[in-house]
């Protein structure tokens, strides 16, 4: 089943910044924050004034917003190292779960009474967008109605007439909805429809939702663990991790021309390609990401008939994912000198 949408309640257990300590960097984020827009006083500092009333589109979207870069610059109270903190967890995250080497300049956007996002697409900016709430649980709870919610659409929905059955649909048939909570990252795929529900109650920008938002770009293959130049630093890492590299560009050559010759597809699809420390086997390939779908130009349908003369519906989305588990499984991997660290291999592949 294609997946667009990773919701991921555990980003700030694996993701740490150079602190290592689990969810110090967005606790320090949020207190940042709450330090220019204290709730119950009504003195400020130049640091307060570093947003835009974004309202644009009629009502398009309509928030507050900055960028991150400016407000957790160094020179701003004591944020040394936050925003690079910031920008390394969200990038590694992308590195491991998508494949994904780089990540757009983010934004932070405060949501208050009457602010919104009404649905649209923006995929031009990356395969993947994320959304990173520093909203704490008090807040999210005040959100009166679902305010606040990511709204992304149901990929079903785009095709409806394929799988339609007649029976009657709600909101919640035709849209994911996923509540801001602390800490919670989502990765999505912004071909789709989404938007953000739009808020009721809080007033004050302490209470309001709070979120770092932006996309992941520049899809390439990331080592992590034995093979990866880092692990391997006195007996030529970059040079092991090149041999490794050539071995995966072996793989890919096979299965890009077994996929050559089946139907086309559209989308992203990230897999992990586990690698056995001691042999340099693989021991797995598991897709972590999946938003392909058919391309409906290419589309073939009914491409012949059982004995029984039941149809035989073309799938290339299926004949593309035994093509690249096939090749990537019978690779061989070269193996350390030392240690029996097994090795994580994220390859992401964009059809277009």
């Amino acid at each position: 089943q294609a997946s667009h949408v990773m919701v991921d309640d555990t980003f700030t257990k694996k993701f740490c910044g150079s602190s290592g300590v689990p969810g110090s960097t967005l606790l320090h984020l949020r207190d940042t924050f709450e330090t220019r827009h204290p709730r119950h006083e009504r003195s400020a500092t130049a640091a307060s004034f570093r947003w835009e009333n974004w309202h644009v589109g009629g009502g398009q979207y309509s928030m507050l917003r900055t960028p991150c870069a400016s407000y957790f610059s160094p020179d701003a109270d004591d944020n040394s190292n936050l925003f690079e903190d910031l920008t390394d967890m969200i990038t590694e995250f992308g590195q491991r779960q998508l494949g994904m080497n780089a990540v757009t300049p983010p934004w932070m956007s405060c949501y208050v009474d009457g602010h919104e996002q009404r649905l649209h697409t923006d995929s031009t900016h990356g395969p993947w967008a994320f959304v990173l709430s520093l909203t704490p649980d008090d807040c999210v709870t005040a959100l009166e109605d679902g305010g606040g919610d990511t709204l992304i659409m149901n990929p079903s929905v785009l095709d409806y007439w394929r799988g339609y059955d007649g029976f009657a649909r709600e909101e919640g048939d035709l849209f994911q909805s996923v509540r801001p909570q602390m800490g919670r990252i989502i990765a999505f795929d912004p071909r789709l429809p989404h938007g953000v529900r739009q808020v009721r109650g809080p007033r004050h920008m302490s209470r309001g939702r709070l979120v770092i938002h932006g996309w992941f770009s520049e899809p390439t293959p990331f080592f992590y663990g034995g093979l990866a130049v880092s692990n391997n630093p006195e007996e030529g890492g970059e040079a092991l991790e090149e041999a490794a590299a050539s071995v995966l560009d072996g793989a890919l050559s096979v299965a890009m021309g077994s996929i050559s010759s089946l139907g086309r597809l559209t989308g992203c699809l990230s897999a992990r390609v586990t690698v056995c420390g001691k042999t340099g086997k693989v021991t797995g390939v598991d897709a972590l990401c999946d938003t392909l779908v058919v391309d409906p130009d290419d589309f073939q349908g009914i491409i012949g008939y059982t004995e029984n003369d039941e149809p035989i519906t073309e799938d290339a989305r299926a004949d593309v994912l035994l093509a690249l588990h096939g090749a990537l499984s019978s690779a061989k991997f070269p193996v350390p000198l030392s240690g029996t660290n097994d090795t994580e291999i994220t390859v992401p592949f964009i059809f277009e």
